[in-house]
């Protein structure tokens, strides 16, 4: 059967009237159905219909086709036949069609979109609560699609196992049911940690115990510097040629600084001993040389402190040069004072 058609232009406002009583849109007496297109573009400056004009018959059908193109769709209202055509149809320059039936009192109108459904589902036609979890997808749900929150608010579960705002109440409570109307639920971070209203996290004086810390994570500069305190000593005598005038070198197992050098007598020096400190490469130690008099009292502790070319690095060798200004005899001991580097 060959249809007539009908082809109206768009308005940006008004009403474009249909013929719906027999013989319609020109066609024989016993037509029963007529075809009207919707073409052109206009940018809508109010509302628009499309109505029915004549008397219709119990049966009459028109069918509606929209090929048209208008602006602001979103803010005037297309009726067609009495019925509103979604703005989500209207805005997204989509094809649809309109179907309507005259049933001897009322004009039955069924809108169905194109093939694609384009713009047939927006917000408007998604019920409250219709969306269920099955129906997002795992991870789908980004940051930007969660709702903005207060600055420095955490979410937290209150009392019904929802999810809410919470924020640092004065006392360092957590305060959970920020909501009217569903009170206050209060938490407290304690045991080995606090947290003030500032935001602040204190871990309790104790509280990480060894299981806590990785192995081998705790270096030198972890430790205060008592801690890293360490002295090694070696024994010297002055009692022949042999024993002075050359290097002893003193092994050093690990990284440290030379603080001080302490030499104790421990018998009677003969003459002067003097003694030269010098670090791995050979230069001396400022401030380290030791001069012990031959008129020392056995068991007196010569000190000196040393302040430059003393970092000494595992795996070398300290050298100490002893020698004695006379006749020879004698007896001490070196104690080197220093701190452990990492």
């Amino acid at each position: 059967m060959i249809k007539n058609v009908l082809d109206i232009t768009v308005l940006s406002t008004g009403t474009s009237s249909i013929p719906v009583g027999l013989p319609s849109l020109g066609g024989s007496p016993v037509a029963t159905a007529g075809t009207v297109r919707v073409l052109g573009s206009a940018t809508l400056s109010g509302a628009y219909n499309i109505s029915p004009t004549g008397t219709p018959v119990k049966n009459t059908f028109i069918e509606t086709y929209w090929e048209a193109s208008l602006g602001n769709g979103a803010s005037n209202p297309v009726v067609v036949f009495g019925k509103t055509v979604p703005a989500e149809l209207i805005t997204s320059g989509s094809k649809f069609k309109v179907e309507c039936l005259y049933d001897g009192t009322a004009w039955d109108v069924n809108i169905l979109p194109d093939d694609a459904g384009t713009g047939i589902v927006g917000t408007a036609r998604i019920a409250s609560d219709a969306v269920t979890t099955a129906k997002i997808a795992d991870d789908a749900i980004t940051l930007a699609k969660m709702a903005s929150g207060t600055t420095g608010s955490i979410l937290a579960y209150n009392a019904s196992g929802d999810i809410e705002e919470a924020s640092m109440a004065a006392d360092g409570k957590l305060l959970i049911g920020v909501t009217a109307g569903k009170g206050y639920t209060t938490a407290v971070l304690s045991g080995d940690a606090t947290i003030s209203t500032a935001g602040a996290l204190t871990i309790a004086n104790d509280a990480v115990t060894t299981a806590k810390i990785l192995d081998a994570a705790v270096t030198a500069e972890k430790l205060s510097a008592g801690a890293r305190k360490d002295s090694f000593s070696i024994k010297l005598d002055y009692d022949a040629a042999s024993k002075l005038g050359g290097q002893i070198f003193l092994p050093v197992c690990y990284n440290c600084t030379v603080n001080s050098i302490k030499f104790t007598l421990l018998n009677t020096a003969a003459s002067t001993l003097t003694n030269i400190f010098k670090d791995a490469g050979g230069t001396v130690m400022t401030g380290s040389q030791i001069d012990v008099p031959a008129a020392t009292v056995v068991g007196n502790v010569i000190t000196s402190t040393v302040t430059g070319n003393n970092v000494i690095t595992a795996g070398t060798n300290m050298i100490i040069e002893p020698s004695a200004v006379g006749a020879l005899g004698g007896q001490g001991n070196i104690t080197f004072c220093v701190t452990r580097d990492n």
